[in-house]
């Protein structure tokens, strides 16, 4: 059974009763035919009364109701529903709280009525595809499902990435081309845009360019693009030519590729495509609180107390607060100190804000265009929405079809000095951009080598690889040849192959090789976000959601060694990294935990479960040892929202 626990407001405290059913978050409450309807046991702290009614969802019928029951402050009153449950599907439990001196409140709960032995074969419990092919969702006793992670990557999801044309053609010269290349980029920057956003392509001509510097795309619809990538399987940065330039630049001749050569002793970011942070406004004036007690993970609507104050295509933000009870709740006010004396940093109060665009209004209720990634909860400080503008945001930017190289040398231990470019592009205050057909050598930051920013949405990052050549120093049991340890080292400092911290971001058939953390995220983010038919091949530690309460990702057909957990005093006090994460049909190395107040689900995951130190309970496990169908979640829901022409348009 559910806790007491406080609902609607601090007056009342409601716990949902059923000897069979799951009352717990992130478990599907599920009831079979003919079971009794679930309880609800209130405790009011003011007399009142309670009506409560049961509400099938796909038909809107209400299938059975308590008669109204009196309140008396500081009494339990107990309402049950006469019969059982007759119809399968979705329902709906609203409780409308009328308590003297307050304005009447509602809450939900939710149950499916469903036989389980007539789910199809081989599917999951928390999700599955019908007799019509689209996915049925069981959602908990607060309404929590698996969220809608469809509308990830450039256009919003299934849109395709253009080809844009070719306005400036650059052929490779000895030396430094990092002026020659921005002057092709400033100079395609300053053509108008068409219809479409675009304004051109720069391409460099297959050969050598050695990169001394940064090269910088600053406005809308530019390109940046090679003529190949080459072999993605192969290291042409082979630490066996004894780290010479001359050498490397040699072994390239003839490469059927386009080749950026980063070379020089200081650490940066090689390219930066990026609009301007200062441009992006939040419009507090045009704001509205979120009215409902409970807004579950998965939902796409919720009610607000100034309807009026927006109109349908607005884009907004969400903005979900946590305040000091739930960080207690949750345990991250105090997080143990580390055996090493290191710094933690306990957690305090703070804001998720989620950006949304308004895709309808009906009466006071608003319909946002993605899922909600975590619950907005009255009691742990609720939720609002605002209206934003991004008139510094860039759009229709991208690279493409290139092979990038960080040259490095040893230093006198024999190892990677880190003196060097350490990241490739980073995508900033943009949205509807790309990168694909990329390559890298050697790009190794804790920052990512590919790596979308918090101000970016909408990014595909697609069929490019981050290579680390070092097999020669590491020989899979985290040391090297001379018997130290990767912390003993500069070996393990960074490797984050891609990186995202920004919204809405899809990474699909890449590949990282020798990575620390290969497909990764940082602090806060706040999701959706995708990664699809991605491998890690010698990982050195997790792919993960990193530090602080990241929500809202899929690891979906990864194979890599994947971490959903509570990495509680690892770093300074990195705690519960990541909340509402979604491992699909994965291989490897698994941990997947529950954080207290959300969920993270294991669904259909071939290779190890690990226990990620106890630090927490486990998540949702369905299908441990065999895959599920659909065979992805995510070209699933694709479908679903958009049909084939969307799976088409996305290479699926």
């Amino acid at each position: 059974m559910q806790t007491k626990q406080p609902t609607v407001h601090e007056w009342i405290a409601v716990e949902l009763q059923h000897e069979t059913m799951e009352v717990r978050i992130g478990y599907p409450a599920v009831l079979v035919p003919g079971d009794a309807y679930p309880r609800l046991a209130v405790t009011s702290g003011r007399a009142g009364a309670v009506e409560v009614k049961v509400i099938h969802e796909q038909s809107g019928e209400i299938v059975a109701s308590a008669a109204e029951q009196q309140l008396q402050a500081g009494e339990e009153a107990v309402i049950r529903f006469p019969g059982t449950v007759r119809k399968k599907g979705g329902c709906r439990i609203e409780a409308e709280f009328r308590l003297d001196g307050l304005a009447p409140e509602t809450d939900s709960y939710y149950f499916t009525s469903i036989d389980e032995r007539q789910l199809p074969p081989n599917c999951s419990k928390a999700a599955y595809t019908n007799g019509q092919g689209r996915m049925v969702y069981l959602p908990d006793y607060r309404g929590n499902r698996l969220p809608d992670f469809s509308g990830v990557g450039y256009g919003g999801g299934g849109v395709a990435i253009p080809d844009v044309p070719v306005k400036v053609t650059v052929e490779p010269a000895p030396g430094d081309n990092t002026s020659r290349i921005q002057e092709a980029i400033d100079q395609v920057s300053e053509l108008p845009l068409d219809d479409n956003g675009i304004r051109g392509a720069v391409l460099l001509r297959k050969g050598i360019y050695e990169i001394t510097g940064s090269i910088e795309i600053k406005a809308s619809g530019v390109v940046l693009r090679g003529e190949g990538q080459g072999d993605v399987s192969k290291l042409w940065y082979d630490p066996d030519r004894r780290f010479d330039l001359e050498q490397l630049q040699k072994a390239l001749v003839g490469a059927e590729a386009t080749v950026l050569i980063a070379t020089g002793h200081n650490r940066r970011r090689v390219l930066k495509i990026h609009g301007s942070e200062q441009s992006v406004r939040v419009r507090t004036s045009d704001s509205s609180e979120i009215l409902d007690t409970y807004v579950p993970v998965g939902a796409n609507s919720f009610r607000v107390e100034h309807p009026e104050r927006f109109r349908v295509g607005d884009t907004i933000v969400v903005q979900r607060s946590g305040n000091a009870d739930w960080i207690g709740e949750i345990g991250m006010d105090r997080i143990p100190p580390r055996g090493d004396g290191g710094k933690i940093t306990q957690w305090s109060p703070f804001d998720l804000e989620f950006e949304h665009v308004i895709t309808a209004i009906e009466q006071d209720r608003i319909t946002v265009d993605s899922s909600l990634m975590n619950a907005v909860e009255k009691r742990w400080g609720g939720g609002r929405i605002y209206k934003f503008e991004d008139p510094g945001r860039i759009s229709q930017v991208g690279v493409e079809n290139v092979r990038a190289i960080a040259f490095w040398q040893p230093n006198e231990d024999g190892v990677d000095d880190t003196r060097h470019a350490d990241e490739f592009v980073d995508l900033d205050y943009c949205k509807n951009g790309w990168v694909r057909n990329v390559t890298l050598e050697h790009f190794n930051s804790t920052n990512g080598a590919f790596r979308t920013g918090r101000g970016s949405k909408w990014i595909t990052i697609q069929d490019s690889s981050n290579l680390i050549a070092d097999k020669k120093y590491y020989n899979g049991k985290g040391y090297d040849p001379t018997g130290r340890t990767f912390y003993e080292t500069n070996i393990y400092v960074g490797r984050y192959g891609f990186y995202l911290i920004g919204q809405s971001g899809l990474v699909q058939r890449c590949f990282a090789l020798n990575n620390r953390h290969g497909f990764t995220l940082g602090s806060r983010v706040t999701g959706p976000n995708v990664f699809l038919d991605c491998i890690g091949e010698q990982p050195l530690t997790w792919s993960e959601p990193h530090h602080r309460w990241s929500v809202g990702g899929l690891y979906d057909n990864v194979h890599d060694m994947i971490s959903l957990m509570n990495r509680l005093n690892m770093g300074s006090g990195h705690g519960w990294a990541g909340a509402n994460y979604v491992a699909w049909n994965t291989e490897g190395t698994l941990v997947v935990q529950q954080p207290p107040t959300a969920q993270n689900w294991a669904i259909g995951h071939i290779g190890e479960k690990d226990a990620g130190g106890n630090r927490g309970p486990d998540g949702f496990w369905d299908s441990h040892g065999q895959h599920v169908e659909p065979r992805s979640l995510y070209v699933q829901q694709l479908k679903d929202r958009l049909g084939e022409d969307g799976l088409r348009s996305t290479g699926y």
